[in-house]
């Protein structure tokens, strides 16, 4: 067995969850990913994440053997109740692939080249600017 390949961070402010993603994922990073959410998740009443945003600055895509888990993964996020995820930062393969992950779901889905055209749409988001600028 494989030590867990990536890093992330997660924060939540309700109705939002903020998710880092650093390095290349590995099954067993995408596998730890999974947890790290679901135990976040846990710690808040069902239905109350609505938004996620996810920063992609670091992050240097997945490995062959993790693509499974991860679309696992994104099925049972499909149920979840989002209504909307931001990914910030994607490059085109990474674009390409969570375009594939959210085909056919009726969840909305964008991509902003950084912070700063994410906060031109949300100027609002506290978070972003205290954290991610």
């Amino acid at each position: 067995m494989f030590g867990a390949h990536g890093e992330f961070n997660i924060c939540t402010q309700l109705p939002t969850m903020y998710l880092k993603l650093v390095g290349s994922f590995n099954n067993e990073g995408v596998t730890s990913l999974t947890n790290g959410v679901v135990q976040e998740l846990s710690t808040h009443p069902k239905g109350s994440i609505k938004f996620v945003v996810v920063n992609l600055e670091e992050f240097e895509l997945l490995t062959v053997d993790s693509m499974d888990s991860l679309e696992t993964y994104f099925s049972s996020v499909k149920e979840r109740g989002y209504q909307r995820v931001d990914y910030l930062y994607a490059n085109i393969i990474a674009k390409n692939m969570f375009e594939k992950v959210w085909h056919n779901s009726d969840v909305e889905v964008n991509f902003y080249k950084n912070s700063e055209s994410y906060l031109h749409q949300h100027p609002d988001d506290e978070y972003i600017k205290t954290y991610w600028l």
